[in-house]
């Protein structure tokens, strides 16, 4: 799926470059180092040690164009973890940013399943649907439904999923898709918005997930979410801190990546039953 930068060169200090498939030869302050296949260590001029690996979507997400603060690995996994988020699903975004929980939603329902990313920003779709262009997530000339812009790319991925749509359009109003998976909202006030997902969403399976920065904010959610009927409602903060391990001995790092926000899930309530409907 790296297909636009197929290759990474580490050097000794740990400091990456994401490179191009074409670059046979690169230079940085611990010289010239010659490239050929991937998978091998080599050497500068000056005598440093590189590695040549395959990427990861980590080590893009960490080097993609931005142009709002996108969701920290650390939220991101937890959210595709506790979510049960799996092959095959229908996944609504809302608050799509540059597109970084959406290339790992992308990988988590995988070909068979879909994810529609919506955003009331232009400007954040069009990052977004660079950054996901090159991952393979959508193809080559994909256009951002309701947005009359045709796009001239030069990147064109081979092998990608192409499960994602991007749509400008304001989930408050309407979420056109139906019989809906998952619903992610990254938006300042997710609760105008339960009462759209509660129908749309699977009542067999439907699950909505928030991220909040506020505790404001979450418990208004929390409170409409109990008002429509959703259950299973939990909320979280997750910090996280690196530890260093060396020959002096272990500890953990004096920084830390301390509050993001909180991330709250929950359950559409099912139908009711015939009997249950009629007492």
């Amino acid at each position: 799926m790296m297909d636009m930068y197929p290759k990474l060169l580490v050097d000794e200090r740990g400091k990456k470059y994401l490179l191009k498939k074409d670059v046979k030869k690169f230079g940085t302050d611990l010289g010239v180092v010659e490239l050929e296949e991937v998978g091998k260590t080599y050497y500068s001029h000056k005598g440093y040690k590189f590695y040549l690996v395959e990427p990861t979507m980590y080590d893009f997400l960490k080097r993609m164009k931005r142009n709002v603060t996108t969701l920290l690995p650390k939220d991101i996994g937890f959210i595709l973890a506790r979510g049960g988020i799996r092959e095959g699903e229908t996944v609504v975004e809302a608050g799509v940013g540059s597109g970084a929980l959406t290339m790992y939603l992308s990988n988590a329902v995988g070909k068979s399943g879909r994810v529609i990313g919506y955003d009331i920003r232009v400007e954040s779709l069009k990052v977004a649907r660079r950054n996901l262009l090159m991952v393979g997530a959508i193809k080559k000339g994909d256009k951002i439904v309701g947005l009359d812009e045709e796009f001239d790319d030069d990147v064109e991925v081979e092998d990608g999923l192409f499960n994602v749509t991007l749509k400008l359009g304001d989930v408050r109003e309407r979420i056109d898709e139906k019989d809906v998976d998952v619903i992610v909202l990254d938006m300042p006030d997710p609760w105008n918005v339960i009462e759209n997902a509660k129908k749309v969403l699977n009542k067999k399976r439907g699950r909505i997930i928030t991220y909040l920065p506020y505790i404001e904010q979450t418990k208004k959610v929390v409170e409409k979410l109990k008002e429509e009927g959703f259950w299973d409602i939990e909320t979280y903060e997750l910090l996280e801190r690196v530890i260093e391990i060396s020959e002096k001995g272990v500890r953990p790092s004096t920084r830390m990546i301390g509050h993001t926000g909180y991330i709250t899930f929950a359950r559409v309530p099912p139908e009711e039953s015939e009997d249950d409907s009629e007492s």
